[in-house]
Parts: C-alpha cells; structure tokens; sequence
C-alpha cells in the first residue's frame, strides 16, 4: 500500500482480505449479543490480541496451519452469531482472543523491510477495535426481533464463506 504511511497501511490491511475482515466482524456481533459486562471485557481484549499476535509474528515465522486458524475462526464465530449464543463470560473472551491473535500475526508476517512495526502494528490494532465495535454497536442497538434475526442470518452467511473459503484451499 504504498503512498499511505505506515500506521495507515496498517489499518487497512486486516480490511483487505476475506479471512480477516470476516472473523472481525463476526466477533463484533457476537460481541453485541452477549452480556453487557461481557462485551466490556472482549472490547479491550481484541486489541490487545491483535497486538500479542503482531508482535509473535516478528519474533517467531508464522505458523503452518495460520491461515486455517482464521478461517475456521470465521466459521466458528458466524455459526455463534447464527445460534445467538450466550457464552460465559472466559469463553466469550477466549473466542475473541484466538481469531485476533491469529488475525494479528498474519497481518504482521507479511511486514516487509521499509514497513516501520511500530506504526503499522497500532493501525491493525485500532482498525480490528473499530470493526468489532462496529459490529456490537449495531447488534446491540437493535430492539425488533426481526432486526436482530437478520444479524444472525449474516453470522450464517460468513460460516458459509468460511466453509467455502476453506474448500478453496
């Protein structure tokens, strides 16, 4: 991304592919249907995973079986979304924590030599951050049932991509 800046690049990274952006916005939605308390405690933790996972990257080469983490990741949140499920609390926070570290460390595995860490790193945090509150913002704003049912046939449609982006592997 050339011409954008560092900290701008990293922002729209995690944007640009299906494998990263889905999982995000799916874990925003799940977000959404939990617990207030709940979402309270994933909000920070996806940033902080993000970063975690970014700074894995540049100390270890990524591993094999990354790519498949996120893409199961999207399908796995989109079928909690669809099912609406109200997770406990630590469960809730390990199911954002996994996908985000692992979204973090294959944004930060790509870095080439004239990209600056530093910069790049804190735009994936803050753009996998506006993504999930995005999402929970939508969710929990709504009140009509048929509303929140459309949230959920969404959540279906990205454990769909996820089941087709795997056979495309």
């Amino acid at each position: 991304m050339a011409g954008v800046g560092d900290f701008y690049a990293g922002m729209l990274h995690p944007l640009t592919t299906v494998e990263h952006v889905l999982p995000l916005a799916a874990l925003g939605m799940l977000a959404g249907q939990q617990q207030r308390s709940t979402t309270l405690r994933i909000l920070p933790a996806v940033p902080a995973a993000l970063i975690a996972g970014a700074a894995l990257a540049l100390a270890l080469p990524a591993p094999p079986g990354l790519q498949a983490v996120t893409v199961g990741s999207m399908v796995a949140l989109g079928l909690l979304v669809a099912l609406a499920a109200a997770l406990p609390m630590p469960l809730a926070v390990f199911a954002a924590v996994l996908p985000a570290a692992a979204i973090g460390w294959a944004n930060a595995a790509e870095l080439g030599g004239q990209v600056a860490a530093v910069r790049f790193v804190p735009g994936v945090a803050l753009a996998g951050l506006l993504v999930v509150i995005y999402g929970a913002g939508c969710v929990r704003g709504l009140r009509a049932p048929w509303m929140r049912m459309g949230f959920r046939v969404l959540g279906s449609w990205i454990a769909a991509l996820g089941v087709i982006t795997f056979g495309l592997q």
